[in-house]
């Protein structure tokens, strides 16, 4: 009986082990050793939307391995295990899993898309992975996430200037205004903010159609808009539907001011479009590629440095990697000797007024609060340089009732 006893016994002893080994792997050095810092990120790299994924990831990669060239952080070089989750959910939560359980990274630079991100809100904050998604939603800071840092203008804010835009630049008068969204999360947060500004002016919307990710022809969206004479097109989608969408639209001679988020908001989309993007704005967060601020020559610097071209891939997205790498390259150095996944967090939430040289706004966190600036600005395509110019100074939207 004894006997029996000591083996009913062992399930219980292993758990405990169990037990134990996770909490050893989840502890204050997980990812830490004195002359490594192991980051992971989540990032599509293939599939139909891998060339935004892709310029992404190498601003980030860039930073780190340009880090690492000057010595490192305090003394520790930076690993950065990229996983590709295909812009699919099912796999965001299997990568996130491999990098905490099996990598042991430190923390996750981001966990993919919005849809990605909102389905591992609650193992970001189990796990401590201090984060900076590129989904950019109030959804991540409101209510408080401690461990999601948001470093750009989010879709509401850009949704609310392009409207400012209409109304207050452009003094439209009784204007006709749709929208043309994606039907997934950050398409229908655009969507909402549309209803919501639209009215906040007194208008009403025109036409709410869906162009999916995917989508090679707009015409069914196209002929319903030009049949009813609408002036201006919001749209919140990324940059290959917004081709789509521009293309198709010149193919039936129609020419109305479009407006597109950060996602669609580089110079890829006038290249691809040429005469098409003639009426073509842009709203972002990020500096112009061509600006002349120590930021952005930075960048610029580190996409020469490590070859990458700017004609074949979306610049500013890899502008907006870059940004992000920076941040956390700062939060690590200010974590000094004793880093771990919570004096990441509270490093980054020193940062105050944080200049960022003008790739994006200044940034400033604090243990109350990790929403980012309202800050965004203006761009208008230009198809005979091929590039978007900013046509405005850095902003934000008007308060309305």
């Amino acid at each position: 009986m004894k006997r029996k006893r000591c083996w009913a016994l062992f399930p219980v002893l292993v758990g405990c082990f169990g037990i134990l080994s996770a909490t050893s792997v989840l502890g204050d050095s997980r990812g830490v050793t004195k002359d490594t810092i192991k980051m992971g990120i989540i990032m599509v790299k293939t599939g139909p939307v891998a060339a935004l994924g892709l310029p992404y990831g190498w601003g980030t990669e860039d930073v780190f391995n340009d880090a690492n060239d000057k010595g490192g952080i305090n003394g520790r070089k930076i690993q950065l295990i990229w996983e590709d989750d295909q812009f699919k959910t099912p796999l965001a939560i299997a990568n996130f899993n491999k990098l905490i359980f099996r990598d042991k990274v430190l923390s996750i630079v981001t966990c993919g898309g919005t849809p990605q991100t909102i389905a591992l809100l609650d193992l970001i904050q189990e796990h401590k992975i201090a984060n900076i998604p590129n989904a950019l939603t109030e959804e991540m800071y409101e209510p408080y996430r401690p461990y999601v840092f948001i470093a750009g203008a989010t879709y509401e804010t850009q949704i609310a200037l392009m409207f400012d835009y209409i109304m207050n630049d452009l003094k439209a008068k009784d204007p006709k205004i749709a929208v043309v969204y994606a039907e997934t999360e950050f398409g229908k947060k655009g969507l909402e903010e549309a209803r919501k500004r639209a009215e906040q002016y007194g208008l009403k919307l025109a036409a709410e159609l869906v162009l999916n990710i995917g989508s090679v022809d707009a015409s069914s969206q196209v002929l319903v808009l030009k049949k009813d004479k609408v002036d201006y097109v919001i749209t919140c989608n990324l940059t290959p539907p917004i081709i789509t969408f521009l293309q198709t639209a010149e193919k039936y001679d129609y020419w109305p001011t479009t407006f597109g988020i950060n996602w669609s908001c580089d110079d890829m989309v006038v290249k691809a479009c040429k005469a098409a993007s003639k009426n073509y704005i842009g709203v972002n967060f990020v500096g112009g590629w061509e600006d002349e601020t120590p930021g952005m020559k930075r960048v610029r610097e580190l996409a020469k440095k490590n070859n990458r071209e700017p004609n074949k891939m979306l610049t500013s997205l890899y502008t907006a990697g870059a940004a992000v790498g920076i941040l956390f390259v700062e939060g690590m150095k200010r974590a000094g000797d004793n880093l771990s996944p919570e004096t990441l967090k509270t490093s980054l939430e020193t940062l105050k007024d944080f200049d960022m040289g003008g790739i994006i706004p200044p940034v400033t966190y604090t243990s109350a609060s990790h929403a980012p600036t309202k800050l965004a600005r203006l761009y208008r395509a230009d198809p005979e340089k091929g590039v978007m110019v900013p046509i405005t100074d850095w902003r934000t939207p008007k308060e309305l009732k």
